[in-house]
């Protein structure tokens, strides 16, 4: 265990949440002090106030629109680091964690300088990773999505916010590939389990279909090009298999998803739109 006990708080960030998100946010509250619960609704529903006003721990922010989730973690991690926490749990309204998913993320602080560790993300499940081996220890990782991590607030404070103009999508990758820029750790506690829902994803031999929309198309595609161009000196392998993973995004697009058309022409804008330096919420 940890040489002292860090304060943490939470933050999920939510957008037309329904019941399956009260219930997610349910699995973790009771394993931290507060939760930031920080609404990207552009008209928020009496029902969600609600359902988030049964605890005291909760702590509501409506943005009345839709900020992204980079800009709703940085309102996230502002308050706890007012409020004087150490760590923060990033969630998503998808995300459900284990009873224990906490204090297994904490056990790798064990024997470590935890003013260099950035991030302890858990182990994800999903439609595309059944497995539910939990062989334990903790490793560092390059990318791991941002739902479940514990994000160190003083190595926040160091090494900046999480980028705005991202919006959605890659702004987990961008802010771990800096991290370890910088010289501090990203690590997975494999025995800290998230169930993660990650839209109607199926896989299909070495593919894997996540039938997202076409404007989450364009974001994936924009965003990744940028975060490619600032670190691919730093990561090329990384970088190299981003590329790979895009090609096989295009033909699961093309041979397993509806849409097709509207996929691929969106995408093509989010690459026009990385090339002219436009980023941001799209706008038509």
């Amino acid at each position: 265990m940890p040489p002292y006990e860090p304060r943490i708080a939470a933050v999920v960030v939510l957008y037309n949440p329904g019941d399956e998100a009260f219930y997610n946010i349910a699995s973790y509250l009771e394993q931290v002090e507060v939760l930031y619960a920080v609404d990207n609704s552009e008209s928020p529903s009496p029902r969600t106030l609600v359902a988030l006003g049964v605890s005291s721990k909760i702590c509501y922010l409506p943005n009345n629109s839709n900020l992204g989730v980079a800009r709703a973690l940085n309102i996230g991690a502002k308050k706890a680091i007012e409020a004087g926490f150490d760590l923060l749990l990033t969630m998503d309204q998808d995300s459900r964690a284990a009873p224990d998913m906490v204090e297994c993320l904490l056990e790798c602080l064990a024997g470590r300088d935890m003013t260099r560790v950035g991030i302890i993300s858990p182990f994800h499940l999903t439609a595309a990773c059944r497995s539910t081996r939990r062989q334990g220890g903790c490793r560092e990782v390059m990318t791991p999505m941002t739902s479940g991590n514990l994000l160190n607030l003083q190595v926040y404070l160091d090494a900046g916010q999480f980028r705005d103009e991202l919006f959605i999508d890659f702004v987990d990758n961008e802010y771990c590939l800096r991290l370890r820029r910088r010289g501090f750790s990203v690590l997975r506690a494999d025995q800290a389990v998230l169930y993660h829902s990650v839209g109607d994803t199926r896989r299909y031999g070495p593919f894997i279909a996540t039938n997202h929309s076409p404007l989450r198309r364009y974001y994936k595609t924009r965003n990744r090009f940028l975060v490619n161009r600032l670190y691919r000196r730093d990561f090329p392998g990384h970088c190299l298999f981003d590329r790979v993973r895009l090609t096989k995004e295009i033909f699961s697009i093309l041979i397993f998803e509806g849409g097709k058309l509207a996929k691929l022409c969106m995408m093509w804008r989010g690459y026009l739109d990385y090339r002219r330096g436009r980023f941001g919420k799209y706008k038509e």
